[in-house]
Order: C-alpha cells, then sequence, then structure tokens
C-alpha cells in the first residue's frame, strides 16, 4: 500500500515538473495560463486554443504605380573653344521658307564683329543682311525673312572681322527659298546633340492686323518694293513723278492697294494724297503737283496694303520744294547713271535744328571698309565716336540723333569713310547750333 502511494505520487511530482518545465519555456503560455479572471478572453486558454484573427481595414490599389525609372543618360556637350566661322543650319542644298535661323559660330581671334550677306547663287552679287558685335558659338545668328526674297537658290555668307580688317568666311550654298511650296519642318542638332524642334521664339500669330516688320527709313528694297525716285534730299519743282514698285511679296498674302502720303518733314503730320490697287513696277506710282505745296522741306510716305491688312512702308525724306528759285530742275529717272558723290548732305553748316535730326549722307565708295561717325563741340576737334557701320548708304540715313540731349550750343561733326587698304576721308559739317525744344506751359484751372 505504501509503495502503491509512493509510485503515485512520485507520477504526480514528475507530471508536475513537465508541466512547469513547459510553462517556463513558453512565455506566452505562461501569460495565458496565469491571466487573471478579469481578463476576458485570457484565462482559461490553453496552448490547444487557436485566437479568432482581428480583421485589419486596407486599401487595395488594383494597379500599382511602377517603379521610379532610371534617370535618363544626358550627355554632357562638350566646351567648344574653336577659332572659327560656320554655319551649322541650314546646310548647303536645304529648302527653307517663313523665318528661318541661321545657326552657327562666327569667332576670330581679335573678333570686332561679323557681317552676313545673301546672294543668287553662283552671281556673288552679296547683299547685306546683319552687322553684329557680339561672339557668337553655336547659336543663333540671324532670322532670315525669306517672304523678301522671291523663291529660288541663294548662297549665304558669314565673314568674321577681327580689329584690324582681316576677316575669315563661312558659306552656305545653293539654299533653296520655297514659300510657295513650304518643305517639311526638320529639327537641327544642339550642341549636346539633342535633335530639338524649330525654336518656340519664331512662332507667333498675329491677333490683329499689325505692320510687317521693315526698317523704319527704307526707301526701297533693291529689285523689289519701294521708291525708287525721288530720294532722300532731292530738290524738286512743278509735277514730279513718283517711281515706285508696289506689287504682292507672296501668294498667301495678295496685294490690296497702296496709298501715298506727305508731310512737312519730321512732324508726323502725315496728309492722304493718292489711293490705286493697280499694281506697278519700277514705274509712275503718282505725280506730285509741287505747285499746291509751300517751299519747305517734306517727307513721303509709301504704304503697300495686303488683302489681310498687314502692310509694308517706304520713306523718302527730306524732299524740298523749291518752286521759288529759277535753277533748272533735273527731271527724275528710274535709275541714276553714276552713284551720288561721298559726304555728308545734311545737316547743313550753320544750321539751328531742334530735338531729333536725321544725319543724310553717302558713303558707297567701292572699296569701302567701314564708315564712322564723330561729333565735337565746335573749334575744339575734340571728337567724339557716336557710330559706325559697313553698309554702304547712297543718299539715305545715316543715323537720327536727338540733339535735344546736348546743351544748347554749337557743334561740328565728321563723317569718316575707311577704306579697305585702311586710307580714309573725312567730310564735316560745322557749326550745327542745338537749340532746346520749347517746353510745354503747364494748363493752369481758370481764374488763376
Amino acid at each position: 500500500m505504501m509503495n502503491h502511494q509512493s509510485a503515485y505520487t512520485r507520477g504526480l511530482l514528475i507530471l508536475l515538473a513537465v508541466i512547469v518545465m513547459a510553462t517556463l519555456s513558453l512565455p506566452d503560455l505562461a501569460r495565458r495560463v496565469f491571466a487573471d479572471a478579469d481578463t476576458p478572453g485570457m484565462a482559461f486558454q490553453t496552448f490547444l486554443d487557436t485566437p479568432t484573427p482581428t480583421w485589419t481595414p486596407f486599401f487595395f490599389t488594383p494597379f500599382p504605380p511602377p517603379p521610379p525609372a532610371p534617370p535618363l543618360f544626358t550627355p554632357t556637350p562638350t566646351l567648344d573653344l574653336r577659332v572659327v566661322n560656320e554655319v551649322e543650319h541650314p546646310q548647303s542644298g536645304d529648302a527653307i521658307f517663313g523665318f528661318t535661323p541661321l545657326v552657327g559660330t562666327a569667332v576670330i581671334r581679335n573678333f570686332d564683329r561679323y557681317d552676313i550677306h545673301i546672294s543668287p547663287t553662283g552671281a556673288e552679287n552679296w547683299q547685306w543682311l546683319t552687322t553684329q558685335r557680339e561672339v557668337v558659338r553655336s547659336g543663333v545668328l540671324y532670322v532670315l525673312n525669306t517672304y523678301e526674297f522671291p523663291d529660288g537658290l541663294y548662297d549665304i555668307r558669314v565673314r568674321a572681322i577681327d580689329r584690324s580688317g582681316n576677316f575669315t568666311e563661312g558659306f552656305v550654298r545653293k539654299l533653296e527659298i520655297r514659300n510657295a511650296a513650304p518643305p517639311t519642318l526638320t529639327p537641327f542638332p544642339t550642341p549636346g546633340g539633342v535633335n530639338q524642334p524649330q525654336s518656340p521664339l519664331l512662332v507667333f500669330a498675329s491677333p490683329s492686323p499689325t505692320v510687317t516688320p521693315t526698317p523704319r527709313f527704307r526707301s526701297f528694297i533693291p529689285n523689289s518694293q519701294g521708291i525708287f525716285e525721288p530720294q532722300n534730299g532731292d530738290v524738286i519743282r512743278g509735277k514730279t513723278p513718283i517711281i515706285g514698285t508696289v506689287n504682292s511679296k507672296t501668294a498667301f498674302n495678295p496685294f490690296d492697294r497702296y496709298e501715298l502720303h506727305i508731310t512737312p518733314s519730321g512732324l508726323n503730320q502725315w496728309s492722304w494724297l493718292y489711293s490705286g490697287k493697280e499694281q506697278f513696277w519700277q514705274a509712275e506710282i503718282y505725280a506730285l503737283d509741287t505747285t499746291q505745296l509751300a517751299d519747305g522741306f517734306y517727307d513721303l510716305r509709301l504704304r503697300i496694303v495686303y488683302r489681310d491688312s498687314n502692310y509694308d512702308e517706304y520713306y523718302v525724306t527730306r524732299l524740298r520744294v523749291a518752286n521759288s528759285s529759277t535753277p533748272q530742275v533735273v527731271r527724275p529717272t528710274a535709275t541714276r547713271t553714276a552713284p551720288r558723290t561721298l559726304g555728308l548732305y545734311f545737316p547743313f553748316n550753320d544750321i539751328r535744328v531742334t530735338g531729333v535730326v536725321d544725319f543724310i549722307g553717302t558713303t558707297a565708295d567701292p572699296r569701302l571698309l567701314r564708315w564712322e561717325l564723330y561729333w565735337s563741340p565746335s573749334g575744339s576737334d575734340q571728337w567724339t565716336f557716336l557710330f559706325s557701320d559697313v553698309k554702304p548708304v547712297v543718299n539715305g540715313y545715316l543715323a537720327r540723333l536727338d540733339l535735344g540731349l546736348l546743351p544748347e550750343d554749337s557743334y561740328d561733326f565728321r563723317l569718316r569713310i575707311v577704306r579697305q587698304d585702311y586710307t580714309y576721308s573725312d567730310y564735316h559739317v560745322r557749326n550745327v547750333v542745338a537749340v532746346p525744344p520749347t517746353p510745354t506751359p503747364i494748363p493752369q484751372p481758370p481764374g488763376r
């Protein structure tokens, strides 16, 4: 009996020891077994029980976003320090239309400026387009308005000039202007090697009729529109024929009419003379009866209006009506047999002027390199540089100066024409008196 009880006691002790060891080896089970009775759902649970999972809301994305793409490889452009003169776009043989940027580089050692000229292919009859004094590397050298030229093949010349007058040249040959049947736009390469579309700078809309960009004081375009006779500064008497060309520039914007206006020089008080719908080519577009005008200086304006109401304007200025004087008048013709004498025609010696003054002269020396304009207080010969250009001018505008910015005094002006061998000739206008404008009186209330 004692042996049976001892065996029973040992069995219970062994079972208790197994339970204690299992409990100590499983802390979570111990927590459940010894949980307080006040803890709902925890007391009296055994390790055989399976707890019910609690539902947790979540957001389902049917199409998860893709992982971020690796950055694209962007080539780093190589710094271009070449001393070169070239046009990168367009290239020889390309077809262009509208407003086309000439992209390239114009660099020369001791850089002074670069000039751009255009000529019909093979003719070497170069027409000046622009002069710029800033170095351009793989950038826009000039925006060519092809509407100013008939469709056909042209050559472009970029000339980079150094301070001593030496130069290098780059050419684009057989460039086709094709506005009648425009080509498909093609992208051009950038310095990074990536093709880019045409510059958005050249895409513009005209919400309302606006004047077509034209230099303010141009009289005519060679072999194109404008007033060819009389010319700036001419003396006219009696009935004077106005010789000009009025027509359409392109088939996309047909000619509608032309208008002629006149004003006393510099006053901008335009009076209508005539309007016509007939097109002319270097022919008489109007006969001006100067006997109806008082003797003095006048400006003429030709306005060519197109079907969309845009227009081009051309001016002839400082026409002197002199019906009271007796010298025999020379009848103007469509072309002159010889160029005007080099020099400065206006202003005159010993003249009194106020405000803005137009300087008119001729610089078209056959060996012209450049021309320069200077001013000095009268009699001092202390010359100050004003302006320089390489474009030959025949009886046209050299500069427009506001003498109202100078103190009231007399001044001398010098035109220097420099030839390709660096010889030069000087032409002077002496004792031009700058008179300040009369101030406009301030209105006063009644009774003061």
